[in-house]
């Protein structure tokens, strides 16, 4: 594991000095560190689990929104969907955006498994058979410009399903064919967006959130936002969201 930590670290420092701006998707919240090891983690983690937290980091640099700190999460532990078996128990990993989550099961057959909870979106399932090997995935993804863990189909959901309503309702208004508002017009209903006035709740039941509070976008959303963002959407339509876990 030695080798391993090495590497993982070396991997980081590279990426951190090709995106000095911190302009990938998370950086600006994790900023590539990586929260020291744990000399005594907690006791259930699954031995994948523990063996990269005692040996490489506990926390930080990490998919999403970055990793959370391992001896933080293990006080917000989630329940599983409805209608999963598989786990009892699953420690929060990471928010992907929209109130969507990795999970990594604690007991049940799919201990030490990576799971995604969507639930909002119906998408509750395994990604990855190890910690670490999602987390290399990850670094690789990064690493040769691919889009990290895109795992959220486009248009299923809330940003898109309100802009493209919104949308819609300007072409009625504007007497425009559906689909076809375009140019200044289309500039025009964007830039009417002022901000917050978009504001994304995630749906996830747990301890990630409060009901209600704000979450930041995922990558599906993220990516809409900027490529709108050339036809006038101002960033700052999207309320800021709130930091996972901390007082919770």
């Amino acid at each position: 594991m030695n080798e391993l930590a090495a590497t993982v670290r070396e991997a980081l420092a590279a990426l951190a000095a090709s995106d000095r701006k911190l302009t990938r998707f998370g950086a600006a919240n994790h900023g590539y560190a990586l929260a020291p090891p744990l000399t005594a983690p907690p006791a259930d983690l699954p031995d994948d689990l523990r063996d990269f937290v005692t040996a490489i980091g506990s926390g930080g640099a990490g998919p999403g929104y970055g990793w959370f700190p391992v001896d933080r999460a293990v006080d917000h532990l989630l329940a599983p969907a409805p209608g999963i078996t598989a786990y009892t128990r699953a420690l929060p990993v990471s928010h992907l955006g929209c109130g969507y989550a990795i999970v990594v099961p604690l007991d049940g057959s799919a201990r030490g498994e990576v799971w995604l909870d969507a639930r909002a979106i119906g998408k509750v399932e395994p990604i990855h058979g190890t910690f670490t090997g999602l987390y290399l995935g990850w670094i690789d993804a990064l690493a040769n410009s691919a889009w990290p863990l895109d795992l959220i189909p486009p248009a299923v959901c809330s940003v898109p399903a309100a802009l493209s309503g919104y949308l819609g309702m300007v072409e009625r208004n504007l007497g425009i064919p559906e689909n076809q508002l375009a140019g200044e017009q289309l500039r025009a209903a964007l830039g009417d967006l002022g901000p917050g006035s978009i504001r994304i709740a995630g749906e996830l039941e747990g301890s990630l959130f409060h009901k209600g509070e704000p979450v930041d976008p995922c990558l599906t959303c993220t990516r809409l936002l900027d490529n709108l963002a050339a036809d006038g959407l101002r960033r700052d339509a999207v309320v800021p969201g709130v930091t996972p876990l901390p007082g919770r």
